[in-house]
């Protein structure tokens, strides 16, 4: 079983990897997301992806980065909406960045491994899959903790901001998602740094409300198939 885990465990993580390359085309966009609103003029809380198979919403005063985000990839950024749109004003209480990535169809493998899904990430293969650069070497520890909701981590990576204008500790979390496994990351902005509180807080808001939105579709995809 617990190789079976871990053999999902690497399908999902895939996710993860796939960030590092959003992250590469989109750094110019967001060299400036925590100083100026110029990605996009519009405050949406909400993002389909994956053709409308999940979808992406934050906490209360996040919105979507349309310019920084890839719905096909299944890949979301979300920020404070004020820092996003000219025409909202508003801003949330835990100020962060925050990625959301799904992985392909049947990679959930969080739910009832939890505690297996925890310890790999604290191996040197699982601080390898967490690091940027691959390097495990640029994660020196992680910290994890399991949940209803899924398995949260926290662990500094010394290879580089993940985004321009981010840096010191980051929270992750797994969830499993509508059949496939979602990554959930908290960074904190250079101008206002979380706390640990603070970013375990923001991450699980982050994952309670994503874990929401997508009921609902499931709600609606049901009510659908009534209907027909």
């Amino acid at each position: 079983m617990r190789l079976c885990v871990f053999g999902l465990l690497l399908i999902g993580l895939a996710g993860c990897e796939n960030i590092e390359g959003v992250a590469g085309n989109v750094a110019d966009q967001l060299a400036s997301v925590g100083a100026a609103p110029d990605a996009t003029n519009e405050g949406i809380r909400t993002l389909s992806l994956l053709g409308g198979d999940v979808r992406a919403r934050g906490p209360e005063a996040y919105c979507v980065d349309q310019g920084a985000s890839n719905a096909r990839r299944g890949f979301a950024v979300l920020a404070g909406c004020a820092l996003l749109s000219d025409d909202v004003a508003l801003m949330p209480s835990l100020d962060g960045l925050i990625t959301i990535q799904f992985g392909d169809e049947d990679t959930a493998s969080v739910a009832g491994n939890e505690t297996a899904f925890a310890q790999f990430l604290e191996t040197e293969n699982g601080r390898a899959l967490l690091a940027g650069s691959g390097d495990l070497a640029n994660v020196a520890e992680v910290s994890t903790t399991t949940s209803e909701t899924g398995v949260l981590a926290r662990f500094e990576d010394t290879s580089g901001p993940v985004f321009a204008g981010t840096s010191g500790p980051q929270w992750r979390g797994f969830q499993d998602i509508n059949g496939r496994l979602a990554t959930i990351s908290v960074l904190s902005f250079d101008r206002n740094a979380l706390s640990r509180g603070e970013g375990e807080r923001l991450l699980t808001v982050a994952m309670d409300e994503l874990g929401e939105v997508n009921a609902q579709v499931v709600v609606a995809e049901a009510e659908d198939e009534e209907n027909r």
